[in-house]
């Protein structure tokens, strides 16, 4: 059994450590917090050890899940690495590029996994997706369109708890950057408008990314609640050969090849783990059979660098090229 332990059990944290349970060849161990009574009503409720001091929670764990507001990822994944401990760090993965290549480097010298909590990849839509895609029945994928949107919701109130500092982008379109990077490959150009119906110039009501990738294909990523009365969290993926059309509510796919007149619904398979204990799931098996996780520091590296190049591009109203 792969022994697991959370570092944060507020929000996100919470929801691993009611997932935990769940992930086959996992013993959850224990929680770490600052609020130790927040850590205690965890360790109570599944009899495990509670921990104010993470360094304690380190010393008994094979991988840790980081769950604490992001400006600590980089201290705690670094920490964990040099105990010998794998970490799962969820997303963003850091605030800054030089924070994602400390914590990477660190996991490297250590030999030890840094998976990235970017939980739409352990959608069945989306797997069933990239299943169709590399099994090459729409070919070669020319256009992706994602979004995560909901309706016009303005004037908005910028979030009193961490997440209002960091952009709403980066803390939660984080998810759509990674899932339009795992389609379209390696980002090359950003050029993006960020804007904002409620008065904070350094906290937006909506971005719109317009992302080119190696693989020649051109994305368009849109996040924020401006779309009218609509809103959506569908990808859109078109290629030589056909079209795809991913709706995340639904959990449905539709497949349309060229020179057909309608829509073939695909249904995908979820009878395994998905979501959050997907995830998981998959950080154990990555411990125990000693193999590269489906989204590492790299993975997530990149979707931050997305982000940060929207913003750039934004703000110096210009085209940013990748590598930033």
């Amino acid at each position: 059994m792969i022994r697991i332990g959370v570092i944060g059990v507020g929000g996100m944290g919470s929801s691993h450590c009611n997932s935990l349970p769940n992930v086959e060849n996992c013993e959850f161990v224990g929680v770490a917090d600052l609020r130790l009574e927040a850590a205690q009503a965890i360790a109570e409720k599944y009899e495990i050890r509670a921990f104010r001091d993470y360094q304690e929670l380190l010393e008994i764990v094979d991988g840790v899940v980081v769950a604490t507001p992001p400006v600590a990822h980089t201290e705690v994944v670094i920490a964990a690495a040099r105990a010998g401990v794998h970490a799962f760090c969820e997303k963003p993965l850091s605030l800054t590029l030089a924070e994602a290549d400390a914590m990477i480097d660190a996991a490297d010298a250590a030999g030890t996994h840094l998976m990235v909590g970017q939980v739409l990849r352990f959608y069945p839509v989306h797997v069933l997706g990239k299943h169709l895609i590399d099994a090459g029945e729409i070919g070669d994928i020319v256009y992706i369109e994602t979004d995560y949107t909901g309706p016009y919701n303005a004037p908005r109130t910028r979030p009193a708890s961490w997440y209002g500092t960091v952009g709403g982008l980066l803390e939660n379109g984080i998810h759509k950057s990674d899932l339009i990077n795992w389609f379209g490959g390696t980002a090359l150009t950003v050029a993006a408008e960020v804007g904002s119906f409620s008065g904070h110039d350094d906290w937006e009501d909506y971005t719109v990314s317009l992302i080119r990738y190696d693989s020649g294909a051109v994305g368009i990523l849109r996040w924020g609640g401006f779309l009218g009365a609509r809103g959506t969290n569908e990808t859109i993926i078109d290629g030589s050969k056909g079209s795809l059309r991913l709706d995340m509510r639904e959990d449905i796919a539709y497949l349309k090849k060229l020179g057909n007149s309608g829509w073939e619904k695909i249904v995908p398979a979820r009878s395994g783990p998905r979501g959050v204990v997907g995830e998981l799931t998959h950080f154990v098996d990555c411990i125990r059979d000693d193999k590269p996780p489906l989204i590492d520091g790299r993975g997530g590296r990149h979707a931050v660098e997305v982000v940060l190049a929207t913003y750039q591009s934004a703000r110096e109203k210009t085209k940013v090229a990748l590598p930033m």
